[in-house]
Parts: structure tokens; C-alpha cells; sequence
């Protein structure tokens, strides 16, 4: 049988925390994920303030570590969500879990459209329209029409909590992921991401985002992760793992 893959990413990339995003491109390296391994997940226009076409320093930044073979995709456009969630379930979602960014987590049918043709735009615009290969919504959460609209919008992948998209195919289900706004956050999320990579080895998620820096908690716990998941997998970005997938179903 084949080694199972190992795909990890670096969520929220944009020029408000490319100070921390850089800080997790170096750290990962130094657990030995190459450059052409990396995913990166780009906020064009992150909070409503800081876009890719008024930061050339940071695109040429992206386009450096895509010129290394690092994948760039899409994900949100702000970040942010714009509508309250009212239902006790989705408020725990919306705001204990995604802490208010789920953009596509209350979005109409007409929003998911507009937006997503305005994420093509701001990546065209700044020649990153590689990035627009795949989409990854913000804290993986989608609203019913946003979810229509998303896996109808002709993207390769696209990846939601459960897992990568490709077709009709589901795929990484496992993820493994931190929390670093508190400490028993971060020390739980630890605990947990030691309790996965324990497990027999499967395709995995690694997401990494970059507050995460922050935390001496949880850069002890992804270093231990990719130390021992990187010898046991075959490290693969979203685009080759996607392809590899494609080119095999093609064989």
C-alpha cells in the first residue's frame, strides 16, 4: 500500500500577519516540509483593509515561495463574517468555534456569487490567478446556497471541515489543527493534535494558522507533529495531491 499523504497549510495569509504566516513557512521548513509541499491559504482582502493589489512587498513575497513550488489558494475574500448567526447550533459554530470569521457561514446565494467573483478579480489582478485553482472558505464553514454556489463554481478542490473536495470524492478527512486564542485552548488543541498523530497513519490535514506563532504551546506541539508525521508520509501541497489523484484516476 502507499504512504498515506501529509498536507499542510498555512490559513489567513495576508499582509496583516505575514510577520507570523513567514514565521510558520520557517518553521515547517525546519520540520523538513519543503517549500513545494506548502499550502498557503491568501486572504485577498483581509478585513476589509488590507488587499493583495495595495501590498506589492507581500505578493512579491507569495510569488517567490509559488515560484519554489508552494501551493497559493484561495480563501474568503474578508474573512469575516457579515451576518449574524442566530440558531443556537450555528452561534456555537459562528462564534465559539470560528470566533466570528466564517464569512460563507451566512451567506445568500447572490452574496456566495458576488464574492467569489471578486476573489477572482483580486487574485487576477495581481498576477496570483494560480490561487484560484482551489478554495478554501474561511474556518472551512459554508451556508447551504454558499455550498451550492462554492462546489458549482468550478474550482479543482475545495476544502470544507471534513475534508477535500474533488469531485464527488471526499478526501483527508483527518485534520489536525490548534487554537491559540487562550491557554486551555491551546493546551487542549495540543492534546488532541498528539492524540492524532498517535494514530495509524491515514491521509491528514495539518493547518496551521498564524497566531499559532504566538503560542509556545502550540509551536512545541506542531514541531512534534511534523516530526512524527513527516517521516511516516508523503508530504504532498493541495494541487499535487489533487493532481496526483487526477493523473492516477486518468491511468
Amino acid at each position: 500500500m502507499a504512504e498515506p499523504n501529509l498536507l499542510v497549510s498555512i490559513h489567513d495569509v495576508s499582509p496583516l500577519t505575514w510577520t507570523n504566516a513567514a514565521a510558520a513557512v520557517e518553521l515547517t521548513g525546519a520540520c523538513g516540509v519543503p517549500c513545494e509541499a506548502l499550502t498557503l491559504l491568501v486572504v485577498p482582502r483581509h478585513e476589509s483593509a488590507a488587499t493583495l493589489a495595495g501590498s506589492q512587498p507581500f505578493v512579491d513575497w507569495l510569488r517567490g515561495l509559488a515560484d519554489r513550488g508552494a501551493t497559493l489558494v484561495a480563501h474568503g475574500l474578508t474573512h469575516r463574517m457579515r451576518r449574524p448567526a442566530w440558531a443556537p447550533h450555528r452561534a456555537l459554530w459562528a462564534y465559539l468555534f470560528a470566533a466570528g470569521q466564517g464569512e460563507f457561514y451566512t451567506a445568500t446565494r447572490d452574496e456566495s456569487r458576488r464574492w467569489l467573483a471578486e476573489i477572482r478579480e483580486a487574485f487576477s489582478s495581481v498576477g496570483l490567478a494560480e490561487a484560484l485553482a482551489g478554495f478554501v472558505p474561511p474556518a472551512w464553514l459554508l451556508s447551504s446556497p454558499a455550498r451550492e454556489e462554492v462546489l458549482r463554481a468550478g474550482f479543482d478542490f475545495v476544502e470544507t471541515m471534513g475534508g477535500i473536495h474533488v469531485g464527488e470524492r471526499l478526501l483527508a478527512r483527518r485534520l489536525i489543527g490548534w487554537g491559540s486564542r487562550v491557554g486551555i485552548e491551546a493546551l487542549g488543541t495540543a492534546i488532541y493534535a498528539r492524540l492524532q498523530a498517535a494514530r495509524p497513519p491515514a491521509d491528514t490535514r495539518v493547518a496551521i494558522h498564524p497566531p499559532d506563532m504566538l503560542s509556545r504551546i502550540c509551536r512545541r506541539s506542531i514541531e512534534r507533529v511534523l516530526h512524527r508525521l513527516v517521516p511516516r508520509t508523503r508530504l504532498r501541497s493541495y494541487r499535487t495531491f489533487v493532481r496526483e489523484l487526477d493523473g492516477a484516476a486518468a491511468a
